[in-house]
Order: structure tokens, then C-alpha cells, then sequence
């Protein structure tokens, strides 16, 4: 090979390697610590407040599910994995939270999961809080209920409130009835629902959680006498729990905390670039070979 055969090829591996090395790494999504706290308001507005009915977020085919063993193992194979308390960043704001008398801590939580598209990122399915005895049902078991029975302010043709007879009303309580005699005790959490964070140009968090709260009488302003009626029978054995909730999308910048709210209860959200630490591989110290003596 002449010499400039040899010029051409060492040319050709510095432009080419550097270029080959920076593809192959920016196959590699970036990765990001995500740190979240909510936490409730214990003194909301004591006025009254119009609640309309709202159902649980609905769980997706995949998804991460904290509380789930076999759930973490398997979004480990998609580059999630949960962060230990020793690891969390917020620690000293959760401290003032828990000393305030105006807050009450929901959940703190983090865990790190790679930068990819809003479609291929795992939502992050979260709960915290009380948990719910059986004696309580969500509002989710009763929306379709409300939905389908006329409302006070729909008027029919002659201007009369449409009502239900007794018979009827009567049958859609004992329907009611069975249902939750046949239902299967459920844990309801105060806090449930779910996170997800993606990355386009920009990082955006998706947030969709309810804060449940027992609704301990019908308000009169939403519902209709026959609603009323059918629903006070109801609550009589099982309280109904309204869903307040947080579902919002939020542009978001890395290394800055983020504030989301609602009347009844707050998120804080920090997200953090991860860097993969390198491996450096120790010499091991040279030994002196055995002789026989």
C-alpha cells in the first residue's frame, strides 16, 4: 500500500468512526429520574362547590404499575425502573409538607424511565393515600345511573320535570342493591390514577388522577327529586365517593421543579437527566507465581 492509499484510509476512518460512534449513541434515548409528590389541601373552600360526576381514569394495556411486583420486573425489559428513597431529590420539601397543617401527604414516588415519544412512553399508574373500606363505592358505579336518568333542568314537551314512577323507582334500587351484594370487596385508594411522561422537541407530562372523597349527601342542585330519592336509598348502605380530578398537560423543563393543582389536591414534578454511570474496570494486583518448596 502507497503512501497515499494509507493517507486516504486514515481520513476516512476519522471522519467515518466519530460519525458511526454518534449514530450508535443517539440510537440510545435519554434518560430522565422522574420525582413526584401530591399531597391534598385539608382546608378547601368551605363554600359549596358544583362536583360534576366524573369516572376513574381507565387503565391502559401497559402500563407501569408501581404497587406491582410483576409489573416492575417487566417494564425493566423497556428501560423503567423505580428509584429508592435514598435517591429522591424532594426529600426536604416533602419534610415541610408533612409539618404544615394546611397539606397532608399523598405519595412520594420516583422512578427513571428513557425519553421516547408521547405513544411509546408506559404510563406510570400511581396510588396513595387512604384506602376505602367496603362499605364505600365510587362515583364510577353510579355515572351511568346519572346519566341515564333526566335531569331537573331538561323539560319536556308540555314544560314539566320528567319523573319516574314508584314501581320504577323502585326496581332501579334493587338492582342497585344487588349489584353491590354480589360485588367483590375492592380496595379503593383516596389517590389513584396515572402519570406519563414523553418526549418530543420538548418534555411534556401527562397527568390523569382523581382524588376520591366521600360524598356523605346528594346535592339537590345536580340531581333531580327522582335522582335524589334513588340515590339517598342507595347511600344509605354504601357511601358514594366523588372523583376530584387532576388531568392536565404540561410542557416541561428538566432540573425545574413543576407545580400542577387542583381545589382539592397538588402535584410537584421533577424531572432530572440520568447519565449512566461508566464502568471502570480495576486491575487486579499482580501475584507472585507459587513455587514449590
Amino acid at each position: 500500500m502507497n503512501r497515499q492509499s494509507l493517507s486516504l484510509l486514515v481520513l476516512a476512518t476519522l471522519v467515518s468512526g466519530p460519525g458511526l460512534a454518534q449514530s450508535e449513541t443517539s440510537a440510545e434515548p435519554p434518560r430522565y429520574d422522574v420525582e413526584v409528590v401530591i399531597f391534598k389541601n385539608v382546608q378547601v373552600p368551605k363554600s359549596k362547590e358544583y362536583v360534576l360526576p366524573v369516572s376513574s381514569p381507565a387503565k391502559d394495556k401497559k402500563m407501569l404499575v408501581l404497587s406491582s411486583p410483576k409489573s416492575v420486573q417487566a417494564a425493566k425489559k423497556l428501560g423503567y425502573e423505580v428509584i429508592t428513597g435514598k435517591q429522591y431529590r424532594l426529600t426536604d420539601v416533602v419534610k415541610k409538607l408533612v409539618k404544615s397543617s394546611r397539606y397532608e401527604l399523598l405519595l412520594h414516588t420516583a422512578w427513571r424511565q428513557p425519553g421516547v415519544e408521547q405513544e411509546k412512553a408506559l404510563p406510570v399508574w400511581i396510588r396513595g393515600g387512604r384506602v376505602y373500606g367496603n362499605e364505600y363505592t365510587s362515583i364510577d358505579s353510579q355515572i351511568e345511573l346519572l346519566e341515564s336518568m333526566p335531569r331537573a333542568d331538561r323539560k319536556m314537551a308540555d314544560g314539566t320535570s320528567p319523573e319516574f314512577d314508584e314501581q320504577t323507582l323502585e326496581a332501579i334500587e334493587l338492582q342497585l342493591l344487588e349489584q353491590q351484594s354480589s360485588q367483590r370487596p375492592q380496595r379503593l385508594y383516596e389517590l389513584e390514577g396515572k402519570i406519563t411522561i414523553g418526549l418530543s422537541r420538548y418534555l411534556h407530562a401527562h397527568t390523569d388522577l382523581v382524588l376520591r372523597r366521600p360524598r356523605l349527601s346528594i346535592d339537590q342542585e345536580t340531581t333531580s327529586s327522582a335522582q335524589s330519592r334513588t340515590l339517598a336509598a342507595y347511600s344509605a348502605d354504601t357511601l358514594i365517593l366523588n372523583n376530584h380530578s387532576l388531568k392536565e398537560r404540561r410542557r416541561m423543563r428538566s432540573k425545574n421543579l413543576h407545580y400542577l393543582d387542583s381545589p382539592e389536591f397538588a402535584l410537584l414534578i421533577l424531572i432530572t437527566p440520568y447519565k449512566v454511570p461508566e464502568v471502570i474496570e480495576e486491575a487486579l494486583p499482580e501475584t507472585e507465581p507459587e513455587t514449590a518448596e
